[in-house]
Formats: C-alpha cells, sequence, structure tokens
C-alpha cells in the first residue's frame, strides 16, 4: 500500500513544471533549478544584481530621457556641486537628442533660479521636508523640486508632468521603495488640483502656493540679499534681482555673447576686422547683435550645439560675457598710450586664466608673449584645449601652478588678476551661487594674498595691474582694492570713458569700473556682475 501511494505521489510532482531557487550563502549567485515532464534537470548560475526580487519579475531598463538625466544632475548636485556641469558630463545626457538635451538643461535651469520658491512650496504641502537624509532622499528631492517645476513655472500638462516625472524613480538604482513613490505622486497630483473648499478648476495649489506665500527674491540667500541691500541701497538691489531672478519665467534671459580676434581691432578703429566682424554677425544670424564694445550677442534664432555654429572650426570667436571682456580691454589701452601704440615687445600675464576667454584677448592684441597661469589641472587643461581650438595655444605659456608661488624669469610690462571670487555677478546664469554660504573668509584671504603677490613680486616697476572680480559684493572687490593702494606699492590709473565703449556709466568716482546687472541701460542692461580696477605699480 505504502509502495502504490509513493509512487502516485511521484507521477503527480512530474506532471506539474515548477521552479525551485535558493541562494548559496558561499557567493552571490543564485542558481535556478528547472524541471519539466520533457526536459531533463538543468542548472544554471544567474548573478543576483542581474536577477529580480521574484522569478517572474525584470526591473525595467533604464532610458535616459530628459526628466531622468536632468533628475539625476540634481541628486548628485546635492552635494553643492554645479547642476549644469553634472548634466552635461552624464553619458546619458550625452545620447540625448538635441530636443531633449534642451528640454533636460530647461528643467535643471528652472529649478536651481527658482530653488527657494520652489522648497517653499513643498514646505507648505509636505509635513516634513526637506526629506531626511538617507539612500533615497536626494532622488526624492530633486523628484519633487522636478515635479513642481514643471507644474508651477513650466506650465506643463500635469499629466505628463507627473507621471513621467515619477517614472524616473521606477527604473532609479537602487530601487526606490513603492511607498516612497506613491508618496512623491501624491503630492505631484495635490499640487495639479484646486485647493480644498475651492471649486474653480483655473488655479492650482501650486499656482496658489506660489502666488501667496513666495516672491523672486526667496531664491537668493537671506544674507546675500541683505548685503547687496547694504552695499547698493534698496533701488539697485531690486534691478539686479530682478535681472537674476525676475519674476515671470518668459522674462528669463538665457543670452549668449561671442568674443572675437576681431573685436579688438574694432575698437581701434581697424576697418578690415571691422568689415570681417560684419561677415560674421551676418553668418550667425540677422538677429545678433554688435555690442559697443565688440561682443556679438546671439539671436533667437541661432540654437543648437554652438559647436556647429558659423565660425566655430575656424576659431574665429568664444563664448565670453560681455562685461567680462573689460578687464583685458583696459589692460590693453594702458599698455598702448604708455608704450606708444607698440606693444609687441611686451610680456603680459593673465593669472587664474581658466577657461580662457581673457588669455584668449590677450593673444589677440599682439604682445611678444603671453603668460597664463592656472592652479587647478582641470581646469588648465580646459585652457589648453579652448586656446587650441583657436590656433593660439603655440603661442601661449600654460603654467600650472599656484599664482601666489609663481614667480617670471623676465620682465612683465601687464598683469590681469581675475581672482577667484563667490562669482555673485554670475548668478542669472548660474543661480546657484546666489545660495551660497556667507563663509567668505577663505576667499578674501586668497584675493588679498594674490594681488600683494602680484604686485609685488610679479610687476616691474611702471608695469600695470588690473585687478578684477565677477563678485557684486565690495569686500571682494572695491575693499580689497583700497587696502592694495593704502599699501602704497600701486596707484590707480583712472579708466576713461573711450576704453570702454556702452559701459561709460559703469565708472565710479575712484576710476574703476563696477557693473550691476539689471542697471545700465540697452543691451548691456543684460550681463553679468562685474568688478574692473587698472592700477600702476610704483
Amino acid at each position: 500500500m505504502a509502495i502504490i501511494l509513493l509512487k502516485h505521489v511521484v507521477l503527480l510532482l512530474v506532471s506539474l513544471s515548477y521552479v525551485v531557487s535558493f541562494n548559496l550563502s558561499s557567493n552571490k549567485c543564485r542558481y535556478v533549478v528547472i524541471k519539466s515532464p520533457s526536459t531533463r534537470c538543468v542548472s544554471s548560475p544567474i548573478n543576483l544584481q542581474a536577477t529580480a526580487t521574484s522569478s517572474t519579475e525584470s526591473k525595467p531598463k533604464i532610458k535616459p530621457t530628459a526628466r531622468y538625466v536632468a533628475i539625476s544632475a540634481l541628486a548628485k548636485a546635492s552635494d553643492g556641486s554645479f547642476a549644469t556641469r553634472e548634466l552635461e558630463q552624464s553619458s546619458h545626457y550625452q545620447s540625448l537628442d538635441q530636443r531633449d538635451k534642451a528640454f533636460a538643461r530647461l528643467l535643471v535651469a528652472t529649478v536651481e533660479r527658482r530653488l527657494g520658491q520652489i522648497d517653499i512650496i513643498l514646505q507648505n504641502c509636505i509635513s516634513k521636508y526637506p526629506p531626511k537624509k538617507g539612500k533615497h532622499s536626494n532622488i526624492i528631492q530633486a523628484t519633487l523640486r522636478v515635479g513642481v517645476a514643471q507644474l508651477v513655472f513650466l506650465d506643463t500638462k500635469p499629466f505628463a508632468a507627473i507621471k513621467e516625472t515619477v517614472q524616473v524613480l521606477r527604473i532609479h538604482r537602487p530601487t526606490v521603495p513603492e511607498p516612497m513613490i506613491k508618496f512623491v505622486n501624491g503630492v505631484l497630483r495635490n499640487l495639479s488640483r484646486p485647493p480644498k473648499g475651492e471649486e474653480t478648476d483655473e488655479v492650482m495649489l501650486g499656482q496658489k502656493l506660489l502666488k501667496e506665500k513666495t516672491s523672486s527674491q526667496d531664491n537668493i540667500a537671506p544674507w546675500l540679499l541683505k548685503r547687496f541691500q547694504n552695499d547698493w541701497g534698496d533701488e539697485k538691489t531690486k534691478l539686479i534681482c530682478e535681472e537674476m531672478i525676475p519674476s515671470n519665467d518668459n522674462q528669463v534671459n538665457s543670452r549668449i555673447d561671442l568674443s572675437t580676434i576681431y573685436s579688438l581691432g574694432v575698437i581701434n578703429g581697424n576697418s578690415d576686422h571691422k568689415d570681417e566682424l560684419q561677415s560674421l554677425l551676418a553668418d550667425l544670424g540677422d538677429d545678433c547683435t554688435l555690442l559697443p564694445q565688440g561682443s556679438i550677442r546671439i539671436g533667437s534664432s541661432l540654437k543648437g550645439d554652438v559647436k556647429l555654429w558659423p565660425g566655430y572650426e575656424n576659431g574665429v570667436w568664444w563664448v565670453q560675457d560681455a562685461s567680462s571682456t573689460l578687464p583685458a580691454l583696459v589692460l590693453k589701452s594702458a599698455l598702448y598710450d604708455k608704450h606708444k601704440d607698440d606693444i609687441s615687445d611686451l610680456h603680459v600675464v593673465d593669472m587664474c586664466s581658466a577657461p580662457g576667454g581673457k588669455t584668449s584677448q590677450l593673444l589677440s592684441a599682439g604682445y611678444r608673449q603671453v603668460t597664463a597661469i592656472e592652479a587647478n589641472p582641470r581646469r588648465s587643461r580646459r585652457l589648453a584645449e579652448n586656446l587650441e581650438r583657436l590656433g593660439v595655444l603655440d603661442k601661449c605659456e600654460v603654467v600650472v601652478e599656484e599664482g601666489q608661488k609663481w614667480k617670471p624669469s623676465d620682465a612683465v610690462q601687464g598683469i590681469l588678476v581675475d581672482v577667484p571670487c563667490s562669482a555673485t555677478g554670475t548668478g542669472s546664469r548660474r543661480p546657484d551661487v546666489l545660495r551660497r554660504t556667507d563663509n567668505l573668509t577663505e576667499l578674501l584671504s586668497i584675493q588679498e594674498t594674490l594681488a600683494n603677490h602680484c604686485a609685488d613680486n610679479i610687476l616691474n616697476v611702471g608695469g600695470i595691474m588690473v585687478y578684477a572680480t565677477c563678485s557684486i559684493l565690495k569686500e571682494e572687490s572695491e575693499d580689497q582694492v583700497h587696502k592694495l593702494v593704502e599699501r602704497g606699492n600701486v596707484e590707480t590709473l583712472p579708466i576713461q570713458s573711450h576704453e570702454v565703449p556702452g559701459f561709460e556709466d559703469a565708472i565710479d568716482n575712484n576710476g574703476w569700473l563696477r557693473v550691476l546687472p539689471g542697471v545700465l541701460e540697452g543691451d548691456l542692461k543684460s550681463t553679468d556682475g562685474f568688478f574692473v580696477a587698472r592700477l600702476i605699480r610704483k
């Protein structure tokens, strides 16, 4: 009887197909044993990392959508790095088509520009925000921010904004728990609906919170906003903030300025260069603008990869904000006057030179020798690459060394010192700098040490030194030059109106240039904040 019962059990098992799986403690492989009446027993190792927790499920393949790469870049930038740089370094971003690349950049730029307002909106609809620090906190926070940016600032249709954004969490590694995904989905859905108790569908909760709880100045660190007000007063601070963070996103100015190898010649009245510059202007588009000091501002019709724009391959232009051209202009002007228009035997130095815009200007001027000093090896490689594209690398000596330690082997008649700074003048293009901490102690020390070294140990007597920053804080700019002059080794050589076409109104009572975003008239209203002081060694 027992034998008959055993036979029935065996027949029952053989008649069924089944899968048995188990983990071996000695390694990280899963062995799957498959049996069926028509096959022999098969045993094969499968890598656990490529196997789903369920034998019948598999993880979705990562698709590099615009939202995926934008959220990933923002999550990586939570440590304080620049999100746009994280985006550009992503292999997934590089694989996107041009349209998706543009959308990914728009998402990152909008979150960066509106981060203060976005977080206030989230704080008003989530009891505990930001998320507690943990394995998934950065990706959860980045996803919420991108969702709000679309719903509130970019007017993306709620269905697409929510579904496609939340989908990023489902393909993220490490796997985001389903309750967290549902939480993010719920928050974004609530923000896309009318506020409770209001029957109208015209206003979403997110829009209501934006209007009633936030202002564009919430995107600037409180200490920095107060410093702007102390340095420049309420009226100019309002203009600065409106230029950097407009209250209306339709007014955001994503400008691109180009410097060319012809720009200096145009200022000096070279008619040949003027014709060549006009020809380039026509190639770049009818809506491009020639700015007073020789830069070209790109119009809205020219889009896409800058490497495909006319003149790029020929090395006739480089990207450089109009205001950052001023230090090299005033240095050249002073050296022309001092040496009676003959600068062909002069040695000039560009301190803290990467990425190379000012170095390229100096090289196009015709000096005998240009030395570019850059302490950061990575940035120095970028500098060399840019100079090579322009065909001038062989004319420049690139030195990778800390500026405050470098000394020249021969006489230096001019030096441009664009010191490391808070970069607060670039806030319209890099809104992350507007949220930096208020600890400037180390930067201020580097600025003072570097400026003193250049004046004392590099520049010849009678030589010209230009001190510059892209900061709109006086303590990094005007205050540093006052200290430098008080040491008695240098004195101001005032900048004259004819030397800086279009920027005449930016010359202050000291004879220094102080460019504030949003303050000048016309096209130059939209420029980076910049400070330039010209000095002569006694």
